[in-house]
C-alpha cells in the first residue's frame, strides 16, 4: 500500500531493491490529506521505476468522528480512525488476489499509537483475509521493529527522495507541526539533529 509518505514509499523502495514485483496501491477514504498524498505517491512511484499505483475510493467516512476527515476536530487527540489499517489490508488484498499475488505489504512503525498498528493485530488480519480469500495472504511489515527517527535515517541512506514526500493530515501546503504525524516527524527530526552534534 503507498499512501505516498515515507513510511510506504521506503517499504516499497527496500521490497524493490530485494528483488520483488511492485503493485502500488493507494487509498482515498474521504481523507484531508488525499490530494497531495496522492500527488507525491503517483511521484514517488514513478521515480522508484514500479508499476503506476491503482486508487481506491472509499465514500461515506464523513460519518467517522476522526481529524483525518476533519478539520475541525483536535487534530492530535481526535486522529484515530477506527479499523483504516484493517481496511488498508483488506482493499490491498483484494487487488493482490486479482493480479496473483499473495503478499501485501504496509509500512508500519514501532511503538504504535493505535490498536491496528500492532504486530499482534496483522498477524489476525492476516489469518483472517486469508480464510476470506481461500488461500494464504501475507501481510509484510518489513519496518516495524524501526521508529521514524530510524526510517528517517534509512531513508536518506538509501537515497529515498524525501522531498517528495508528504506526511501532514490536514493537506495543507505546509506542514501544521500540531497532528500526530507532524509531531512524529519533527520529534524524529530533533533527534536526528542530536546525533549529528
Amino acid at each position: 500500500m503507498s499512501s505516498g509518505g515515507v513510511d510506504s514509499s521506503l517499504t516499497m523502495m527496500l521490497l524493490k531493491n530485494d528483488g520483488h514485483e511492485i503493485f502500488p496501491a493507494h487509498v482515498d477514504y474521504g481523507h484531508l490529506a488525499e490530494s497531495r498524498e496522492w500527488k507525491a505517491c503517483q511521484v514517488i512511484c514513478s521515480q522508484l521505476g514500479v508499476h503506476d499505483p491503482v486508487r481506491f475510493r472509499i465514500g461515506g467516512t464523513e460519518v467517522i468522528p476522526s481529524s483525518l476527515v476533519h478539520y475541525e476536530l483536535n487534530r492530535h487527540d481526535q486522529a484515530f480512525f477506527p479499523t483504516r489499517n484493517l481496511l488498508f489490508a483488506t482493499l490491498g488484498a483484494s487487488y493482490a488476489h486479482g493480479i496473483s499475488c499473495n503478499v501485501i505489504a504496509l509500512g508500519i512503525l514501532a511503538n504504535p499509537v493505535f490498536p491496528d498498528q500492532r504486530p499482534e493485530f496483522f498477524k489476525s488480519a492476516e489469518v483472517a483475509i486469508s480464510q476470506a480469500l481461500g488461500k494464504e495472504m501475507r501481510i509484510s511489515t518489513p519496518l516495524i521493529s524501526l521508529d521514524k527517527r530510524e526510517v528517517l535515517k534509512l531513508a536518506r541512506a538509501k537515497k529515498l527522495p524525501l522531498e517528495l514526500a508528504y506526511y501532514c493530515h490536514t493537506g495543507g501546503d505546509q506542514p501544521c507541526g500540531t497532528c500526530i504525524a507532524c509531531r512524529d516527524r519533527i520529534a524524529a527530526e530533533s533527534k536526528l539533529s542530536e546525533e549529528s552534534l
